[in-house]
């Protein structure tokens, strides 16, 4: 259910920070097979996964709560594989929401005008962090909104207050707003409230590990959103092997903008 009492302070608030629609559009989404992996891949193991069926891989390019490091993840590294045909998710791993269920991890502030100011400085790093890749303007970059406990109404309030601060952060500097996020919390909220401009994200990635790479009919969300701008992670971690070296990945199905 929409919170309007609670937000309503956050959302005129908003006025000041809300100032254009992306200058470019998202670029155009892919349609195929994916997979994500805590630290991007060498070059070598990305040219022996040509032998696969996936050709979109998401990468995590930054954020307070980054779990791996990215040796691999340069401009030049960028450049090769968009000539092998790889499309990219690029992913920002930022401040958790206070009622997480995730351990040891940094959380956004309880206060919701804080919390919306640090989404609109998480959106200025990422974009930053985006930039130092060669994933300029219009490129989508997905907030990664690990699980959290959703029947908590403070905690979902904080987190659109941050979302809302994120999504402006990357409206005003012409990148593409998006959200990485379980289907049962995050996602769900964020669906409810796709009416609202200061809440409306251009793509959504919904994680629900039920093992069907369908893109639409989701048990936690409304089809008539984020329609031709999804991606669905439909299993989790496991290794696969192809060409010879082995990753552990998560698996998606894209039907959504990518880098």
């Amino acid at each position: 259910m929409k919170r309007w009492a609670a937000a309503f302070a956050v959302t005129l608030a908003l006025a000041g920070l809300v100032a254009c629609a992306p200058t470019k559009q998202p670029p155009p989404g892919g349609s195929g097979s994916g997979f994500d992996a805590c630290t991007a891949p060498s070059t070598d193991t990305m040219q022996s996964w040509l032998q696969s069926p996936y050709r979109f891989v998401g990468v995590y390019i930054g954020g307070r709560n980054t779990a791996c490091n990215q040796p691999n993840l340069t401009a030049d590294w960028v450049n090769t594989v968009h000539s092998w045909g790889y499309g990219l998710i690029p992913t920002y791993v930022g401040l958790q929401a206070w009622c997480t269920s995730a351990g040891g991890v940094a959380v956004m502030p309880f206060d919701q005008h804080d919390a919306q100011g640090d989404g609109y400085i998480s959106g200025a790093d990422a974009v930053n962090q985006a930039n130092a890749l060669g994933l300029g303007g219009g490129t989508p970059i997905y907030f990664d909104m690990e699980a959290y406990d959703s029947s908590n109404g403070a905690c979902v309030d904080s987190v659109t207050a941050f979302m809302s601060g994120w999504i402006a952060s990357l409206r005003d500097r012409g990148y593409a707003p998006a959200m990485y996020g379980s289907a049962a919390s995050g996602v769900r909220d964020m669906a409810q409230i796709q009416g609202d401009p200061p809440y409306t994200l251009d793509a959504i990635w919904f994680a629900h590990w039920n093992g069907d790479p369908g893109l639409y009919g989701d048990q936690y969300f409304s089809d008539s959103v984020w329609q031709g701008a999804r991606i669905h992670q439909y299993q989790g971690g496991h290794d696969e092997e192809w060409g010879g070296a082995g990753i552990n990945i998560d698996n998606d199905s894209i039907g959504g903008p990518t880098g």
